[in-house]
């Protein structure tokens, strides 16, 4: 058979993102209070997705112009109260806003984005969290100090909205979804020696699905659909971790950190055929690993550093698709390896990094084993100066 010169091309993308950013600390006494303010608009980010057709060659032709600004803002309030001789309490609130909008034009020429014609798909929807938190800071000893603390969540998402244009059944608008989570948490830390530090923490985590991952569906230039799952529920996240940072000779420290995650109704891609995946909840899955960091200072002007993380990630029950119990979790490399150098004296900084990252399976059923072909997650290395 014939093969189409529009299989070898690749649109064109760019992003426009501002983000700005306002703190005010102050004191009262001896009450401390921390006031941040964020905003993040991503004032443009677009893609241009070639046609399949015969019609779209090197010189142009037909194409889809997909457009996904967003926008969210947050507030932080804290306070940190000395309680007694041995006790900081540290309590506050956090709130996020945030919108997204993806629409999708048919495009006359795919080398120029303005060329753009009529709606064919429009995703959008809103979302915001509150939050309160409080952690009570011990010194139980000079040199063991406990930290035991709570945070409790709500979550909403609203304004629904998905049309694929044409298609029987749409515009879709969807009802509002909310969420809690009360999250606790503990750790120790212990200095048995001037140098060394013990570490070893317990907590639960909540994550709630981002806008994308409830509503947006898209198409990647290879072929493949991401649908959005607008039934998505939070995943929720057990953790533990235990490890030891220990200083040597003037500048060095090392550190070593074994730790595991639990989680349940984990938000992942479904791989339902060679050309489709969608969001669903796994039921649960696990991450178990090590990380190990090193680091050497030579006074104030050079810094030598290098750390060292092997995950092994694995579902671990999924009634939505039971043949990937017990597969690695996708895009979730095992081994990870940065190293780099930054130099400052005085007006002049210079920086060399290298960051590794072994394969990644983009199929749940890890069946992606080839390297070296089309859409396949090789290892790579990347090395960068400045």
């Amino acid at each position: 058979g014939s093969v189409k010169e529009s299989s070898f091309l690749s649109g064109s993308g760019g992003s426009l993102r501002n983000t700005y950013n306002i703190g005010f600390e102050t004191a009262f006494s001896s009450i401390k209070m921390k006031l941040s303010l964020g905003l993040m608009d991503r004032e443009k980010a677009w893609s241009v997705t070639r046609g399949t057709t015969v019609a779209t060659t090197r010189a142009g032709g037909p194409g889809t112009l997909s457009e996904t600004p967003s926008q969210s803002y947050n507030a932080d309030i804290q306070f940190a109260v000395p309680v007694f001789d041995r006790h900081i309490l540290t309590f506050g609130s956090t709130f996020r806003h945030g919108w997204a909008d993806s629409q999708e034009h048919g495009i006359t020429n795919w080398k120029d984005e303005t060329s753009k014609t009529t709606l064919s798909y429009q995703a959008k929807g809103k979302d915001k969290t509150y939050a309160l938190f409080v952690q009570d800071e011990i010194m139980i000893l000079k040199n063991l100090t406990a930290y035991i603390g709570f945070r409790h969540d709500w979550w909403e998402t609203y304004d629904g909205y998905v049309n694929q244009v044409g298609t029987a059944g749409y515009p879709k608008e969807y009802d509002s979804r909310n969420a809690s989570a009360f999250s606790p948490k503990a750790a120790l830390v212990y200095k048995p020696f001037d140098k060394t530090t013990l570490r070893t923490s317990i907590g639960k985590a909540f994550r709630p699905p981002t806008i994308y991952e409830l509503y947006r569906t898209w198409t990647t230039s290879s072929g493949t659909t991401y649908a959005g799952n607008p039934d998505l529920k939070p995943e929720t996240t057990i953790s533990w971790d235990m490890g030891i940072e220990q200083g040597s000779w003037k500048g060095a420290k090392v550190k070593a950190t074994y730790f595991e995650n639990y989680m349940k109704a984990f938000i992942y891609r479904k791989t339902v055929s060679a050309t489709l995946q969608e969001s669903i909840n796994a039921g649960k899955a696990e991450s178990k690993g090590v990380e190990l960091e090193a680091e050497q200072r030579f006074d104030k002007w050079l810094r030598l550093y290098g750390n060292y993380t092997y995950t092994d990630a694995k579902i671990k029950k999924n009634d939505a698709k039971p043949s990937t119990e017990g597969k690695k979790l996708t895009q979730v490399p095992e081994n990870m390896f940065n190293a780099g150098a930054e130099f400052e004296k005085g007006p002049f900084s210079a920086s060399l990094t290298g960051r590794y990252m072994s394969k990644r399976y983009s199929n749940d059923d890890n069946t992606d084993i080839v390297n070296g072909v089309w859409t396949s997650q090789d290892p790579y290395f990347l090395l960068n100066a400045k």
